[in-house]
């Protein structure tokens, strides 16, 4: 590691052992109140402190989700994000959140949960797949180094259930129109490619791209983004590499 970078991690260390004296492991994320669980990650906790986390994401949701439309959020983590989703969604509106990392469900479960009327929000165990019932996860060493495993990295590998996004929405019970919450390390790509169909049901998107991802799969971001122009959608905004996606007018998408 680079002086540079034992300098850096030397005051976010500082910064968030204050923190932890002082407030334990409760954050604040856009005006709410989130806890995590056991040894509070470094750049996490620090990110949380400086409004930093998943800043792009948290701007495109309080700007333009939609209280009425059912969401489906992919890649759960902390639950940080997924506090945020509820706190835009009118009451029983319904939220569904999958999470690969079993050992963060818990926590996922009880920040997504808060001021939730019961029953509209659910946490599942799943990765979406599409190789097989059972897909086979990396679990990395923060719980954003988390992704599918293809043989390549460090970190425990984990076996869990696949789910489409067609199975995602026949859970919350076949809506005619839902948004799309998305952040889940790269997947998305096969998401795009494989689902045109359940595709149509969602209305708009907020998905973040991974192109050094894509890259070492042998993909392209150009490629990603033509599939998402080919599964009818526009790129309305983009900020860093998340994207505000909603659906083109007819005949703007390619077949």
């Amino acid at each position: 590691m680079s002086a540079r970078h034992l300098f850096r991690d030397f005051f976010r260390r500082i910064r968030v052992k204050r923190h932890l004296s002082r407030h334990g492991a409760n954050f604040h994320y856009h005006g709410l109140s989130v806890s995590l669980e056991g040894d509070v990650e470094l750049s996490t906790a620090n990110a949380l402190i400086r409004g930093k986390y998943e800043r792009e994401e948290a701007g495109l949701i309080l700007e333009h989700l939609p209280a009425d439309l059912p969401v489906i959020e992919l890649g759960g983590s902390l639950g940080v994000v997924s506090r945020l989703i509820r706190s835009r969604l009118a009451p029983g509106v319904k939220h569904l959140i999958v999470e690969a990392n079993a050992e963060l469900v818990g926590t996922c479960r009880r920040n997504a949960t808060v001021g939730s009327a019961p029953g509209s929000t659910e946490v599942v165990n799943a990765a979406l797949f599409y190789g097989g019932p059972v897909a086979r996860f990396r679990i990395g060493q923060e719980p954003h180094a988390n992704s599918l495993d293809t043989g390549a990295g460090e970190g425990k590998v984990v076996e869990v259930p696949a789910v489409s996004l067609a199975e995602l929405r026949r859970q919350i019970g076949n809506p005619p129109r839902v948004a799309l919450v998305a952040d889940i390390e790269g997947a998305e790509f096969d998401l795009f490619s494989q689902e045109r169909a359940a595709l149509q049901s969602v209305e708009m998107a907020i998905v973040e791209l991974h192109p050094r991802e894509y890259l070492r799969r042998g993909r392209s971001e150009k490629a990603m983004l033509d599939l998402i122009e080919r599964a009818g959608f526009a790129v309305v905004e983009r900020r860093a590499d998340v994207v505000l996606l909603r659906r083109a007018p007819a005949g703007g998408g390619r077949g």
